[in-house]
This record gives C-alpha cells, sequence and structure tokens, in this order.
C-alpha cells in the first residue's frame, strides 16, 4: 500500500511539472540566458548559414554527358557519338564568392548585437527582481514596526492612558502598511515570472543571488556612481563599436558587391565540348570500324537580347537603400546614447544626492522620532509623519539605486560594450 502511495505521488507531480527554486547571479544569468535564448541561436544559424553559402556561390558547374544516335538509314556514313559538354563562367564565381564573405561579417555583428540586447534584458529584469525584493523587505519591516506600535497603542488605550483616537489611527497605518506588503509580494512575483521569461526557463524557477539592492556595484557589474565619464568618447565608442551599424556598413559592401555580381551577367560563357565518335562496320562506307574524337567550343549566355539592365539598375538601388538605413541608424545612435548618457547622470547625481544628504539623517529621523513618543514628548501623528517620510525617502532610495543600475545597463547596451573602461571612456 505505501508504495501504491509514493507512486501516486510521483505521477502526481510529474503530471504538473516539478520546478525547482534557485538563486542565481547576474553573471551566471547572462551566461545562462545566451545559452538558452532561440534568438540568439537563430542569429548563429544565420552565420553558418552565410558561411556555407560562400561554397555554394564559388561552386563550379557540373558537366553534361549526352550521346548522338542516327537511327535508320540516316545512320549511314554518319558516326555514333557520346561526349561531354562543361560551362566555364568567365569573371562570376569570384565576384559571388566575395558577395557571400561579405554577408558572413554581417550576420556576425548581427550575432553580436542581438547578444548584446540579450544582456541588456537580461540586467535590467535582474535589477528589477532585486528592486521589488527589496521593496517588499522594507514595508514588511514597517509593517512589523506598525504591527508593535498598534499593540502598544491599544494597551495604553485599555489602561486609560491615551484616548482612542490615536488607536484607530494606529490600526490605519497598520492596514496602510499590510496592503503595501501585499501589493510589494504581488510586484516580486511579476518581476520574477518577468525575469524567468527572459531567462527561457520553465522547469526552474530561478530567483536572484542577492537578497535586496545593496551598494555593491562590483558584484551588478556597474561602475561607481562617483566616477566622472566623457561624453564625447562614448558617443565616439558608441559608433565605432555599434554591431548593428557595423552590419549596416557590411551590408553597403555587400551590395555594393552584388552590383558587380550583376553586371557580371553581360560576361558570356564558355561551352567546352569533347567526346568519342564512331562508325561500325553495317554503316560505315569502308564496311569497317572507325572511331575517333571529337572537341568544339561555344560561346554562351551572350547578352544579345537581354542586357541585365533591370537588375542592373535595382542592384544600385539596393545600394541607395543601404547606404540611407546606415545613415539613418547612425543619427538614431547618436540621439539614443545621447538620452542614455542624460539618464545614467541624472541617476548617477540624484543617488551621489541621496546618499551625501537624504540618507544620513533618515534612520536617524524615524529612531529619534520613536524615542520622543515612548516619552510622550511628541503625539502619534507626529510620529507617523516621521514614520510616513522616512518609508518615502527610503523606497525613493531605492528607486533611485535600481534606475542608478538600470540606466547604466542601458548606456552599456546602447554603446554595445560588455564593460567601460574608466581610464579609456
Amino acid at each position: 500500500m505505501k508504495k501504491i502511495l509514493v507512486l501516486l505521488v510521483f505521477l502526481l507531480l510529474n503530471a504538473h511539472g516539478i520546478v525547482e527554486d534557485r538563486s542565481i547571479s547576474l553573471q551566471d544569468a547572462i551566461n545562462l540566458a545566451l545559452s538558452t535564448n532561440p534568438q540568439i541561436r537563430i542569429s548563429i544559424l544565420d552565420v553558418e548559414i552565410s558561411k556555407n553559402d560562400i561554397k555554394t556561390a564559388s561552386k563550379l558547374q557540373n558537366p553534361s554527358i549526352g550521346t548522338f544516335h542516327n537511327i535508320g538509314s540516316t545512320a549511314t556514313g554518319n558516326p555514333q557519338q557520346i561526349g561531354v559538354d562543361y560551362t566555364i563562367e568567365l569573371l562570376k564565381r569570384g565576384k559571388r564568392k566575395k558577395q557571400a564573405q561579405s554577408k558572413v561579417l554581417s550576420n556576425i555583428d548581427n550575432h553580436k548585437y542581438q547578444e548584446q540586447m540579450l544582456i541588456l534584458e537580461v540586467k535590467k529584469a535582474y535589477i528589477n527582481l532585486l528592486l521589488k525584493k527589496t521593496n517588499l523587505r522594507i514595508v514588511q519591516e514597517q509593517k512589523e514596526l506598525s504591527k508593535e506600535l498598534l499593540n502598544t497603542i491599544n494597551s495604553e488605550v485599555d489602561k486609560g492612558i491615551i484616548p482612542k483616537t490615536e488607536a484607530i489611527q494606529a490600526k490605519i497605518d497598520y492596514n496602510r502598511n499590510l496592503m503595501y506588503a501585499r501589493i510589494a509580494k504581488s510586484e516580486v512575483i511579476y518581476a520574477q515570472n518577468a525575469f524567468n521569461t527572459i531567462l527561457n526557463s520553465s522547469d526552474i524557477n530561478y530567483d536572484t543571488k542577492e537578497d535586496f539592492l545593496t551598494d555593491n556595484y562590483q558584484k551588478l557589474l556597474t561602475i561607481n556612481p562617483k566616477q566622472e565619464l566623457s561624453f564625447e568618447k562614448i558617443k565616439n565608442y558608441t559608433l565605432s563599436n555599434r554591431y548593428d551599424l557595423k552590419a549596416l556598413k557590411q551590408e553597403v559592401e555587400t551590395s555594393k558587391l552584388n552590383l558587380e555580381t550583376t553586371k557580371s551577367s553581360l560576361i558570356p560563357d564558355i561551352e567546352l565540348q569533347g567526346g568519342y565518335g564512331y562508325l561500325t562496320k553495317g554503316i560505315s562506307d569502308t564496311n569497317t570500324y572507325t572511331q575517333g574524337a571529337y572537341a568544339g567550343v561555344n560561346i554562351t549566355n551572350i547578352p544579345l537580347f537581354y542586357n541585365y539592365k533591370p537588375e542592373i539598375n535595382n542592384a544600385k538601388y539596393e545600394i541607395e537603400k543601404a547606404q540611407l538605413r546606415y545613415k539613418d541608424l547612425e543619427i538614431d545612435i547618436i540621439r539614443n546614447i545621447t538620452d542614455a548618457y542624460e539618464k545614467y547622470t541624472i541617476a548617477k547625481n540624484n543617488l551621489n544626492f541621496y546618499n551625501e544628504e537624504l540618507l544620513p539623517n533618515s534612520k536617524e529621523l524615524l529612531e529619534t522620532s520613536k524615542k520622543s513618543l515612548d516619552r510622550k514628548e511628541i503625539d502619534l501623528t507626529s510620529f507617523l509623519v516621521s514614520k510616513k517620510l522616512y518609508l518615502e525617502l527610503i523606497l525613493g532610495y531605492n528607486e533611485t539605486l535600481g534606475e542608478y543600475y538600470t540606466s547604466y545597463a542601458e548606456l552599456l547596451g546602447t554603446m554595445c560594450a560588455w564593460d567601460l573602461e574608466v581610464e579609456n571612456i
């Protein structure tokens, strides 16, 4: 009976899927996403396909084998033949091969760009989950503090020390923090689902290795907010290293090579012919077996009736289109890097302001207010005002810290950089 129960439990668990909870660092999350994301895999396959296209572009023409037989009276005095035809393309294979090689370089840059964008999404999702967990921790702490305060106030009301209105205020404060905690918990769940979606995980429920946001910037792959970054250096680096811009620049070169390939259609090809001919006794004029060889050369694909002008014009248009796309993307990148730098700078300045001005006194304010309330130096309303201000300051700090991490990740993503060499940027 025990074995049957164990089997039933096993089947029930597997019917719904076993989900494993596992913590993961930011770097490991990036590595996991790069290995599981289907779009990254597709971009790798695009590179492999384009590499095979090089071989296709430089392929040789296959020969043709044919026979020629005369039948009946026409066979008398005319040889039977078997031979080979082979077409040689002139000045075409090399152009096609260069075009295919250029496409490989473009696909490699596209693959690297897809990787950078995925890394950006992983960083943002990881930081967002950490932020939501931190907010939940703070409001839960405030909820417990409100609960303790409510119990104390109720005790004093029962003793007739303070009026019942203060108990009502304390209960409202507790219920408000209880609601905040429930909202914060749901936000954690949503953020974790979004994080696991990016990791493409269905059987493992991944969570951040850290429990809350800290100022350990190195652990979260971020530089210290005290560092100053040069916008001009960042812009120049971005225009030189954006993989999607490189890919479009390579597409311009590919379209130019395509024009050369298309123009090569005007060059005729050479067809070589050779084979074996023979006359049997029955059809030979001399009543003897006669044999020999034949050879011939033909010029084929002569652009006499069709000169490929539409194809050539279209190839020129493709060059112009590629150049326009490149210029348009370059302008977009300059705008995007300007926005990313401004957002990072604002987040950095706000974080420094919190660290230098707002945070040092916020906790002291709450502790002093609590002591003053205990000594009856202030009323409950004044304490609740201080408590609310403290909560707003801490939550605001966490939002600013999260914005700093996110804006830095977006700056790196816009630059297509893995990290910033501070001494060079």
